[in-house]
């Protein structure tokens, strides 16, 4: 699809005309909506201008996503994050796009290790996606590659900061920040007011609604006569993130009526022709003995190579997991 032209504002865009935005050509806003500190308290607070900016931009019809400014370094962190964020941002509210968690704090993420960084942002999205919330990482491409264990985060759609002249390509993302207050190669206006700017590849709003996320509930129409879609397309739209994950995603195949295994094994061959690395997306009734024999391997060897996805029993894999076959 077309990219989507967009914005994402804060308290900083306090006086920004959103009409104005809107007849520039923005289709949707992504709001700050709020801020973990930097105090040893790591208070929180909500963005002093997020109610003002949503509630103009419903009243004016403009699809929003919000976002959360993290300096959480642990999965407890990250959780508390996401509970304040959802409590007094998110709950009660509708968001056509992604709620997200910005990952670039220099205070404390930059000094802390992969693995802390990593299990801080499992624990906000994971936080949230069990309230139902349709959840990405935000980060610039430095910070995706070197500081956070990308592998451990495949289970998550990514918005990607990075100002150059095109989107960068080595990193699979459905949203791209490509200009803002300090990118000498666009115009860093949108209404007069310095802001940051986005490009969506993905039908959100269509996504989001029709499964029932962000505060919508979930279409129980049924749609008569629908062409059945290819092994190929299901395929593409999985790895898109269309179908959700794990159980969830083999019971939404099978409802529409598709054979999941298919279409999951169509999955592991796209994703598997795209590395050295075979990467293998665990389904329902696996094994690591049984993947192992797939894969011409021992099962102590997938193991030792993913232990930090699998955790401390080899026996206990869970559908939808990645994993790594060296």
């Amino acid at each position: 699809m077309e990219k989507i032209f967009g914005i994402d504002i804060s308290e900083f865009q306090t006086n920004i005309n959103l009409n104005k935005a809107k007849e520039e050509g923005i289709k949707y806003a992504i709001l700050r909506g709020g801020f973990t500190g930097y105090g040893k308290a790591k208070g929180k607070a909500m963005d002093s201008s997020f109610l003002a900016h949503y509630n103009t931009c419903k009243k004016l019809g403009i699809p929003v996503g919000a976002y959360w400014f993290s300096r959480a370094v642990s999965k407890e962190e990250g959780e508390a994050e996401a509970k304040y964020f959802y409590d007094n941002c998110l709950k009660g509210r509708q968001f056509e796009y992604p709620v997200a968690i910005d990952v670039e704090d220099s205070y404390y993420q930059a000094k802390a290790s992969k693995e802390a960084v990593t299990q801080a942002i499992i624990g906000f999205c994971e936080y949230l996606e069990n309230k139902g919330y349709y959840v990405v990482i935000y980060a610039n491409t430095d910070w995706f590659k070197n500081k956070m264990s990308i592998n451990n985060l495949n289970a998550y759609d990514k918005w990607v900061a990075y100002w150059g002249t095109q989107k960068p390509n080595n990193i699979s993302a459905g949203i791209w920040q490509f200009g803002g207050s300090t990118n000498k190669i666009r115009t860093n206006k949108v209404a007069g007011i310095v802001c940051d700017q986005d490009y969506a590849y993905k039908d959100y709003p269509t996504l989001i609604k029709n499964n029932g996320f962000n505060g919508y509930e979930k279409s129980n129409e049924e749609t008569p006569n629908i062409p059945k879609k290819t092994i190929e397309q299901l395929a593409n739209e999985v790895i898109d993130g269309l179908w959700g994950n794990g159980n969830d995603r083999a019971q939404k195949l099978t409802e529409a009526g598709y054979n999941y295994d298919e279409v999951q094994n169509r999955v592991n061959e796209i994703m598997n022709s795209k590395s050295k690395e075979i990467k293998y997306i665990v389904k329902k009734g696996d094994n690591l003995n049984l993947i192992a024999k797939k894969y011409n391997t021992t099962w102590q060897k997938i193991y030792n190579d993913n232990k930090s996805i699998i955790g401390n029993n080899p026996n206990l894999i869970k559908a939808g997991q990645v994993l790594i076959i060296k």
